[in-house]
């Protein structure tokens, strides 16, 4: 598995940049650093990355994962993909409209500059603090990233202050999150800033609610977090966790479903490829149909969906299933003979493959994957639980507008790569 699978086209642009500013009706060509799902914002206001990759098959091939610079893109007309703007029924409505618009893009400009003019000022410190000692270098840098953080603070206040809505209210207590560990890149006591995920959520809570009191504590066994922890309402949120297409709930598993039924989800936070590990020399490696999978085994770790799975009617007793406890489990089972095919998350399986020894004996199938956002949940039962999910979507926004999301997303997975 190449390292560079580590890095989604759709999650990550790098930290040359995004894409710059363009118009729907047009040709675009890829930049170094552009995502699908920045150009989708971009142009059409939305995280669907599909409007793009729909029109450009041909263009980007079969994986929406992996973009190449230089290659043109074609922008389709907002028409054409139901996106036209709304006209408002009355003339106050147009202007409450034109001034919310006027009101929110002046506090995204002012936040621009803000950030700008605190890097500069980083830049020019450390230009200077070359000419000194080591220490006053340190000083410098110290003092360079309580600006920066000062002027995020600032300009996340200026976005909130400009929205129309009102942040709920969240009773006034101290907020109780769980999530687990073994997860790199995303949760892990050990890793920095206990993994990408945790501080994309304690950044998003943050920017959004700076008063607000929280813990996050990690409980290793994954299944106990909806097993009982979540549903006794020990813990006010969980995470990551992936969203079942709930819309289609007939389609899904009894858990997928009992999921969809007991849990509200944020917006996603980040995606990941899931897709499917077989022996080399299998066969399963390199099919191009999921009919093709009938009759095999297929080991998935307990508690991860299977929603991607029953979506293309893997399910028993089409298949059989295998679910231990862990993902190594799962790559034992497939060397011992006792399962044919992995299916997992494509980073996980790269780390896991490598360490267990198992490269080039264990291949990746590139023909059929899916795409999974990773989502906080709340139970539903839970009095704030539509308030903090609110809260922490908010705080997202707030840092996909001030490029903060890229910035934590980019210096994680860099570790990642470096570290393995």
């Amino acid at each position: 598995m190449k390292k560079h699978l580590l890095i989604s086209s759709l999650a990550l642009a790098a930290a040359t940049g995004a894409a710059t500013a363009q118009e729907a009706c047009s040709s675009y060509e890829i930049q170094r650093g552009d995502s699908l799902r920045e150009l989708a914002i971009e142009v059409y206001a939305t995280e669907d990355f599909r409007i793009i990759f729909d029109a450009n098959r041909d263009v980007i091939g079969s994986n929406p994962n992996i973009i190449r610079v230089g290659d043109i893109l074609e922008l389709p007309c907002l028409e054409d993909v139901g996106r036209a703007p709304a006209l408002a029924d009355t003339e106050a409505e147009r202007l409450a409209a034109e001034m919310a618009a006027e009101l929110v893009k002046a506090a995204e400009e002012r936040a621009e500059k803000a950030v700008a003019e605190a890097e500069a000022r980083v830049a020019a410190a450390e230009a200077e603090a070359k000419k000194a000692s080591e220490e006053a270098v340190v000083a410098a840098r110290a003092a360079a990233k309580e600006e920066i953080e000062a002027a995020r603070a600032e300009a996340a206040a200026l976005i909130r202050n400009a929205g129309t809505g009102e942040r709920p209210e969240i009773r006034d207590r101290q907020l109780l999150l769980i999530t687990g560990g073994n997860y790199a890149p995303f949760t892990d006591e050990s890793l920095p800033n206990r993994g990408l995920y945790t501080h994309l959520v304690e950044t998003a809570m943050f920017r959004a609610a700076p008063e607000q009191a929280y813990k996050i504590q990690f409980v290793n066994d994954w299944s106990s977090h909806l097993d009982l922890l979540m549903p006794t309402l020990a813990f006010d949120a969980t995470f990551p966790w992936s969203r079942p297409n709930c819309e289609e709930a007939v389609a899904l598993s009894e858990d997928d479903r009992n999921r969809c039924e007991t849990y509200n989800f944020s917006n996603p936070f980040y995606e990941v490829v899931d897709t499917f590990f077989a022996r080399e020399g299998s066969g399963y490696e390199e099919t191009l149909t999921y009919a093709d999978f009938a009759g095999a085994t297929i080991c998935r770790p307990e508690g991860w969906s299977l929603s991607h799975m029953d979506a293309v009617s893997l399910y028993e007793p089409v298949i059989k299933l295998l679910r231990p406890t862990s993902p190594d489990d799962c790559f034992h089972a497939l060397m011992e003979g006792t399962a044919d095919i992995v299916a997992i998350e494509a980073h996980l399986a790269a780390e896991a493959i490598e360490r267990l020894g198992y490269k080039h004996r264990i291949i990746e199938n590139p023909n059929l994957a899916a795409i999974k956002s990773l989502n906080v949940m709340t139970h539903k039962d839970n009095p704030d639980g539509e308030a903090i999910l609110e809260t922490l979507n908010q705080g997202l926004a707030i840092m996909q507008q001030s490029g903060e999301w890229r910035d934590i997303v980019s210096t994680a997975l860099r570790h990642q790569m470096e570290n393995g």
